[in-house]
């Protein structure tokens, strides 16, 4: 999917293999996530996508204490156009749906965009700030003398 995508070198698409490994192995376990398999006749998976449910606080028009975002939504490109990303999104806004959620947020590729529309997703207002070496990060807070102290409970 990645390298469909254009991102992530080499390197970086093993060093992620390597870390989400462990990582998936035990949200599987536990349930956090959940994933969906397309198969042609012969049993060849030609796509698929998952759920990774968070636990949220609820808000005033959101009861829920959980979160549901939907990733690794695929499909491999002799079977594209053909609704198999289609099925496999309205399977899971069904599970998601049955499960009581409100709501559900995936990122977008580019050719993804037309589908989501379609299935009634909205941009939304969602903001990120990435830290590393090409990001200089969040500026350091100056207290102002009047400013209240900021505590932690960890």
């Amino acid at each position: 999917m990645f390298c469909d995508m254009g991102e992530g070198t080499a390197e970086e698409l093993d060093r992620m293999v390597e870390v989400a490994r462990p990582w998936l192995g035990k949200a599987l376990a536990d349930g956090s996530y959940r994933h969906w398999l397309a198969m042609d006749g012969s049993g060849r998976v030609v796509g698929g996508g998952g759920v990774l449910l968070t636990p949220w606080p609820a808000n005033p028009h959101d009861p829920c204490v959980e979160r549901a975002v939907i990733l690794n939504v695929y499909t491999e490109p002799e079977f594209r156009r053909r609704g198999v990303a289609r099925q496999v999104m309205q399977v899971i806004l069904a599970w998601v749906k049955a499960r009581g959620l409100r709501s559900v947020n995936l990122h977008a590729s580019s050719e993804g965009h037309d589908l989501y529309e379609a299935l009634g997703f909205a941009h939304t207002n969602e903001m990120r700030l990435r830290f590393g070496s090409e990001s200089p990060g969040p500026a350091k807070p100056t207290p102002k003398p009047d400013s209240p102290k900021l505590v932690s409970n960890g």
